[in-house]
């Protein structure tokens, strides 16, 4: 693809304006802040640069532009997230740019899913009367059907595979696809009559599907797609690709246990709800909530088994720093049933009234657990929470809740920890392959990313052996070999395409980088200085080897005068 037009995408994709899309952004002096995505992330970390059109999160490392933000999130190639981009502001890239074949089995996969929706979806409006009338009968409308991408799998051990197969995907992907079984290489349909649940990601492509029985005659109630490529059971929650923004605006997520809970909630008009898609909530799924809100409603059955899912997955989400509170209904009554015989500002008067977690199981009848026990619980949950205000907060928290000195409860924490409660080290950046970090390298790569003239002085002067770092050698050789003396202007630029991940996110911790105090000049002298001594230092050690090679005393009387004029040239500065 022609640079002007990669270019041309990224100037008309502004960075924060698209990771917003993605998550939550909030304004941090000259940056804008957020919790990261590519690790678990509890307290915000990625850093977005506006001006520059860079991001970088200092907990795990990952940096880029706008082109790697897309590329890293939604697992694509760099020309993937390029097209997605162009089309995100309706720039048309070329027939010929676009014709390109798949690159990987994961875009394949999710060309056959998204193939299968759409065929369960045809299916439930063309041949499925009675699925219909059975969602008609449970209030659920034929609108939310289609905004969800309800489907019904038809009776037939061979539609999907025959369908699929006529759509042109090979037999071999298909094996792979999770949604087919396979007995002695015959393979047959997994969902048959089935009422059909897509599971999107949180970018809303289709990745599993749950079924739903309808005839009686299985007693699996739902069947759910196995582990493949693109799914893992307990890293998604259910709606959430529809749910993340209204989360983000509410404040808070409600988080609901089955298919038929969310779709009433969100029929209702709670638009910021997920369901855990039939397991307990996971730590996965708890910092998947976190990007969009702190706050989590846990909405459950009314039922004894509901009241202890949801203290568990409270004190799940305690643990990891966010804010649960307990929505409490009647026994014998969930999320769906309650709304349908009590209506919706009922539901709404029982969320305001949600408690806190801590009050919750300080005041709570529902659960017949003893005093002692409920303390345990909060503790155990509130141990490994690394910032000591929030954590000395939550121990203020449960001594007012449960009439307990917190002098008491910080000597019960400290007695029953198994390893002793430290505060969370500043992180340090990452070891270079054993060699040190050589400051004055950083400050010089750092320095010549700022302007056109210290970045000509930087590749004209110098060589890749006047680094002793690993990687600082392998940025500068990156930068003089593929950056343009243009690219300098536009930060963002020189973060394109870097297949070397760890050259991509250094460079762009550089680029977040400002050293106002250093010029340039001094960190050039002081590198080539080091270099000279590395270079006096080797020579020492060839002549203690060859003590009568005339031609290596010359070379260092030759070195040590060189250095001599540098040093009283240079006012020394120490740059660490």
């Amino acid at each position: 693809m022609d640079n002007n037009l990669i270019d041309q995408i990224r100037h008309a994709n502004d960075i924060v304006e698209v990771v917003s899309g993605y998550l939550p952004l909030k304004r941090a002096g000259v940056n804008w802040r957020g919790i990261c995505p590519f690790h678990q992330d509890t307290h915000p970390s990625m850093n977005v640069n506006q001006p520059k059109q860079i991001f970088k999160c200092f907990a795990c490392g990952k940096a880029g532009n706008v082109f790697t933000f897309v590329q890293e999130y939604e697992h694509v190639t760099f020309m993937e997230a390029v097209k997605r981009l162009a089309a995100r502001v309706g720039i048309t890239i070329p027939e010929y740019e676009r014709k390109k074949p798949e690159s990987t089995k994961r875009d394949q996969l999710l060309k056959i899913y998204a193939a299968t929706a759409a065929f369960f979806s045809e299916n439930l409006f063309k041949h499925g009367e009675q699925v219909l009338k059975y969602l008609f009968d449970r209030s659920i409308t034929s609108e939310t059907a289609k905004t969800l991408g309800i489907g019904y799998a038809l009776n037939s051990e061979k539609a999907l595979l025959n369908h699929l197969m006529k759509e042109g995907f090979a037999v071999a992907l298909l094996k792979e696809s999770g949604l087919f079984g396979n007995y002695s290489g015959n393979l047959v349909d997994m969902f048959r009559d089935r009422l059909m649940f897509p599971i999107h990601n949180n970018i809303g492509e289709v990745i599993a599907f749950g079924g739903r029985e309808l005839s009686g005659k299985d007693e699996r109630k739902y069947v759910n797609s196995p582990g493949t490529e693109l799914y893992t059971k307990g890293k998604e929650l259910y709606g959430l690709f529809k749910t993340k923004y209204d989360i983000g605006k509410a404040g808070y997520s409600l988080v609901c246990e089955g298919y038929f809970d969310f779709l009433r909630l969100f029929e209702t008009g709670f638009t910021n709800a997920v369901a855990t898609l039939g397991t307990a909530l996971t730590e996965d799924q708890i910092y998947l909530l976190n990007r969009y809100a702190q706050r989590v409603n846990m909405l459950y059955d009314g039922d004894d088994a509901g009241i202890r899912n949801a203290i568990r997955g409270a004190l799940l989400c305690l643990a990891k720093g966010m804010d649960p509170h307990i929505v409490i209904l009647p026994p014998k009554l969930d999320p769906d049933s309650f709304i349908l015989q009590n209506g919706k500002d009922a539901m709404q008067e029982l969320i305001s009234g949600a408690q806190a977690i801590i009050g919750f199981m300080a005041g709570t009848d529902r659960i017949k657990i003893p005093v002692n026990e409920r303390i345990d619980q909060l503790l155990d949950a509130i141990r490994g929470i690394k910032d000591p205000v929030r954590k000395e907060l939550l121990i203020k928290d449960i001594s007012e809740a449960f009439s307990i000195s917190a002098a008491a409860l910080s000597t019960k924490l400290r007695q029953s920890s198994r390893t002793p409660y430290q505060p969370e080290p500043e992180k340090a950046a990452p070891a270079q392959s054993g060699l040190p970090e050589n400051n004055e390298e950083r400050y010089l790569l750092i320095l010549a990313l700022k302007d056109k003239d210290s970045y000509n002085l930087l590749a004209n002067e110098l060589n890749t052996d006047y680094f002793n770092n690993r990687l600082y050698r392998d940025v500068f050789k990156h930068l003089v070999t593929n950056v343009s003396e243009k690219a300098i202007d536009d930060p963002a630029t020189i973060l394109d395409d870097i297949e070397n991940k760890e050259i991509r996110d250094k460079i762009a911790e550089f680029l977040f980088e400002d050293l106002q105090m250093m010029r340039f000049e001094d960190a050039l002298n002081q590198v080539k200085i080091r270099k000279l001594q590395r270079d006096l230092e080797s020579i020492d050690r060839k002549i203690m080897s060859e003590p009568t090679d005339l031609e290596l005393l010359k070379q260092k009387e030759r070195l040590a005068s060189q250095y001599r004029r540098m040093t009283r040239k240079v006012v020394h500065k120490i740059l660490y």
